[in-house]
């Protein structure tokens, strides 16, 4: 692709969608990963794949057979968006996000064996045993996965405790 027009399909998108610089980055270097042709269009196949790979939903609703770059930028854009008013603080939008993208292929539910996957992918490798009993830990229940609604308070709680222990070494301190 033209680096003027990629440049100007940043800047279009920056201004429409509340995307920042460097997730715009991101998804131009996936959508790149994809667009095997390199003539900055994906498939409706590909592009729904991608989407979602990258945690969205609804994206098998592409008009166009090939799907451009800037329509699949807007198109991440305006989930982020509705992700956003949906949820009541940037913590559970981006702990919504973050348990969609463990989830794949979408069930409902990360086991250990799709953490492991997330991970390996991302660079981390954990031993299994521990990959494993990091699952039951944000499991409510008794099986070793957890849902969206799981992470989302095992997040919570972590950061409230990580606050009762900076309150408490700031009296310490004070």
């Amino acid at each position: 692709m033209d680096p003027a027009v990629e440049e100007a399909v940043t800047r279009s998108v920056l201004g429409k969608t509340k995307l920042d610089m460097e997730e715009i980055t991101v998804l131009k270097k996936m959508f790149k990963y994809y667009d095997t042709d390199t003539d900055g269009h994906l498939t409706r196949d590909e592009a729904s794949a991608l989407y979602r790979e990258l945690g969205y939903t609804g994206g098998n609703h592409w008009s166009q057979k090939r799907v451009p770059l800037e329509a699949f930028l807007l198109k991440c854009g305006l989930e982020k968006k509705s992700m956003l008013e949906s949820t009541s603080s940037v913590l559970e939008y981006r702990s919504i996000h973050t348990s969609r993208l463990l989830d794949q292929p979408s069930t409902g539910f990360t086991n250990s064996f799709k953490l492991k996957n997330y991970l390996n992918e991302v660079g981390l490798e954990i031993e299994e045993g521990r990959v494993e009993r990091i699952c039951e830990i944000i499991a409510s229940g008794d099986e070793p996965e957890f849902s969206e609604e799981d992470l989302g308070e095992y997040i919570s709680m972590n950061l409230r405790m990580a606050q009762g222990v900076a309150n408490s070494m700031k009296e310490e301190e004070g």
